[in-house]
């Protein structure tokens, strides 16, 4: 059985981005080990994320794989627009939930990209396995949210943290 593991980066206050969908703030940040994340990201055999993320990240590197620690990983985009499915890219209007339920069966983790509307209801079923949280050295102020309201407290336990850079990475293992 596969595990659902948030990977990303937020600021401090934590925000995904801001109001137009910018990461500039993070993009532009030096120092960042070449190979952060690699181990991590190269268990995920499945990634779920939304349009807006999908198509930032595809008009940033449109000739690179998504994730490249495992170029052949499936990404499956949650739209409501009826875009035609790529070799490796499933345009779906899905339940996010329903489809983390499908995907923790097959062998692998997925990776859960983006925030509230990904990541909320996923730990409102208390699906999320793991968070891998990197914190920019930045305040924005407003923007995107990573986290949503909840209304259960959810329960993680610090597993891991260190340094990547001018990074501060936190590993969170859900709490039984």
């Amino acid at each position: 059985m596969g595990k659902l593991i948030f990977y990303g980066a937020t600021s401090l206050d934590g925000y995904l981005a801001t109001s137009d969908d910018n990461l500039d703030w993070l993009t532009q940040l030096t120092g960042i080990p070449a190979d952060a994340g690699t181990a991590t990201l190269a268990s995920m055999t499945a990634a779920i994320m939304g349009r807006v993320t999908y198509d930032y990240v595809a008009q940033q590197a449109p000739d690179a794989p998504f994730n490249p620690a495992n170029p052949q990983m499936h990404n499956y985009v949650l739209t409501h627009q009826n875009r035609p499915n790529l070799p490796l890219t499933t345009f779906t209007d899905e339940d996010v939930v329903t489809l983390a339920r499908d995907l923790r069966t097959q062998p692998g983790d997925t990776w859960i990209v983006g925030g509230q509307t990904i990541l909320t209801p996923l730990l409102a079923a208390e699906m999320v396995d793991t968070l891998f949280l990197q914190l920019a050295p930045i305040l924005l102020g407003q923007g995107k949210r990573l986290f949503g309201d909840l209304t259960q407290p959810q329960h993680f336990d610090l597993i891991q943290a260190h340094q990547l850079g001018p990074l501060a990475e936190l590993v969170y293992q859900r709490r039984n």
